[in-house]
């Protein structure tokens, strides 16, 4: 069995036989190391909005790490063979989750009037209630992390390990999405079954460079697995390295509204009949649904978990007062040009012509494009690991609109190398 060290190994060499931009070269590295802590506004392709990314450079694998393998990898709802009703139950804490998002004043005054995605599911699985989605992360060392120290529930903290032992670490190609094969549709690179979640209007997100993946029912993970021995010490080190877990675990207001909303069993049913119109179960009616709800009551009016408006005062106040300008400083953007090539100059030098198209955003398809490209010059392999496709289902058929049988020219362009803050004062302070 492979060791911490040889996993790491493994990944830099994969990462390396990609990396034609080179910015994995030690100088490039520090370089881009710098804006660590940075995320990109990225245009999703829907109208104006943006998902807001770490800007970490290309993306090249994404990862998740467990105390232990579980076959299969499933998230949390469909975990212990739950039946339709109780698939239910945990859909209708879900409404009143995005209730509890929708009345924050930072996601309602600064997420929706920048556009930015607020990733409701997402943000619902990091804060404990059980979803389709898998958390996910760009950080390789955020995901050994959670592979080699291990967490107590009842006092919701992780700890390291005192004997040596062994883990698993999954690694996802972002390119295929959660599939054996990768998609030619570009349209659906991060947008598909894999999205950012990115910075949200809470840190814990953010500081575990995010991502979610979501598995419907009956599916489970496809992608390469590690299992690798740990010692002591690096599990230390680990938990050590991240203050005992509580720079990737953040305490903050959501934790004991979320718990609350986790174990709730009394529902209204106003979110009985939104959440039904949403994810109404195959062979159900509402009278035979709620018939089938075991340990829930429905009630004609019952308050939502929401933030107070002591608490959304409190909010604003915080926000205006320091948060605002210190999110203001890490959402960057980068500016990309189409071009129609180069030219020779008379000294044999070359110049870029031609330049056209200013865009402010980055979109997803054009990061799409610049990775398969990367995929097809070195597609997928990790020495000393396994693929895993626990139930043996193929990529779904698709039409791809962009091809219709002929092979689609991808347009030549240059961007900016790294982003810039963007958002003056007005663009962030909230009045209310």
């Amino acid at each position: 069995m492979m060791t911490l060290e040889e996993v790491k190994a493994s990944i830099a060499a994969s990462i390396k036989a990609r990396d034609f931009m080179y910015e994995h070269t030690p100088a490039n590295y520090e370089l881009l190391s710098k804006h660590f802590g940075t995320f990109q506004a990225v245009e999703s392709g829907r109208g104006e909005e943006k998902y807001l990314i770490p800007e970490v450079g290309t993306v090249h694998f994404l990862y998740r790490g467990q105390n232990m393998e579980k076959a299969p990898c499933i998230p949390t709802i469909y975990r212990g063979a739950p039946d339709e009703s109780q698939v239910f139950t945990d859909r209708m804490r879900l409404t009143v989750f995005k209730r509890l998002l929708a009345s924050h004043p930072v996601v309602e005054h600064f997420f929706k009037r920048h556009h930015f995605v607020v990733n409701e599911e997402g943000l619902a699985q990091h804060y404990g209630l059980r979803t389709e989605i898998l958390d996910l992360t760009s950080n390789l060392d955020v995901a050994i992390f959670f592979a080699i120290c291990k967490y107590n529930q009842k006092s919701d903290s992780y700890d390291y390990f005192r004997e040596d032992g062994k883990a698993v670490l999954y690694v996802f190609d972002p390119i295929l999405d959660n599939e054996p094969s990768p998609s030619l549709r570009f349209d659906r690179y991060m947008n598909g079954n894999i999205k950012p979640i990115g910075l949200q209007a809470f840190p814990r997100p953010g500081v575990q460079f995010g991502y979610g993946l979501r598995i419907g029912k009956g599916a489970s993970t496809k992608s390469w697995m590690f299992e690798f021995n740990y010692t002591a010490e690096e599990s230390k080190a680990y938990y050590e390295k991240f203050k005992a877990g509580e720079v990737l675990w953040i305490k903050d207001r959501m934790i004991s509204k979320s718990k609350a909303i986790a174990e709730q069993t009394v529902f209204s049913r106003n979110v009985f009949d939104e959440t039904y119109a949403l994810y109404r179960p195959k062979g159900y009616s509402k009278t035979k649904l709620k018939a089938a709800l075991r340990g829930v009551t429905l009630e004609k009016n019952v308050p939502d978990v929401v933030f107070t408006e002591v608490e959304r005062r409190e909010i604003v106040e915080e926000w205006n007062d320091h948060l605002g300008t210190e999110m203001a400083k890490i959402i960057v953007r980068k500016p990309w040009f189409l071009h129609e090539g180069t030219e020779k100059n008379a000294d044999g030098t070359e110049q870029i012509v031609g330049i056209h198209d200013r865009h402010d955003y980055l979109t997803l398809q054009k990061m799409g494009e610049t990775v398969m490209l990367m995929f097809m010059a070195e597609p997928s392999k990790m020495d000393g690991a396994v693929w895993r496709n626990y139930t043996g289902l193929p990529r779904p058929q698709e039409h791809n609109p962009y091809m219709d049988g002929k092979w689609r020219k991808m347009d030549a362009g240059m961007m900016t190398v790294f982003g810039k803050p963007y958002l003056e004062e007005n663009d962030w302070r909230i009045e209310i």
